[in-house]
């Protein structure tokens, strides 16, 4: 590897408390992002226009370790482990609220 004088460059900042988990991940056509924090509750993140994340849950899911995204038909899971507690489940469900 040669640095050529390229660099990253801060586009956004997101809020952490002991974070090991920031996941990226696709559900029904939506992109996702979700952070794992062992001291605060686990963010979910929407990718919005413009590329930024807007944050649109919290997850109680203590010391997260993982998530991974599972389909069954046309309905969307969310598998969370974690180190210090059970293994959580959550339901991708989409809310219109545009009626």
């Amino acid at each position: 590897m040669r640095w050529e004088g390229s660099m990253f460059r801060e586009v956004q900042q997101v809020p952490a408390r002991g974070s090991l988990v920031f996941q990226p991940l696709a559900v029904a056509g939506q992109r996702y992002v979700i952070l794992g924090n062992d001291y605060a509750p686990s963010r979910v993140y929407r990718l919005g226009p413009g590329g930024h994340l807007e944050p649109t849950q919290e997850l109680l899911t203590p010391t997260p370790r993982a998530f991974a995204p599972l389909s069954l038909g046309h309905r969307h899971f969310l598998v969370a482990s974690s180190f210090k507690g059970a293994t959580q489940i959550y339901r991708h469900v989409t809310v219109d609220l545009g009626a």
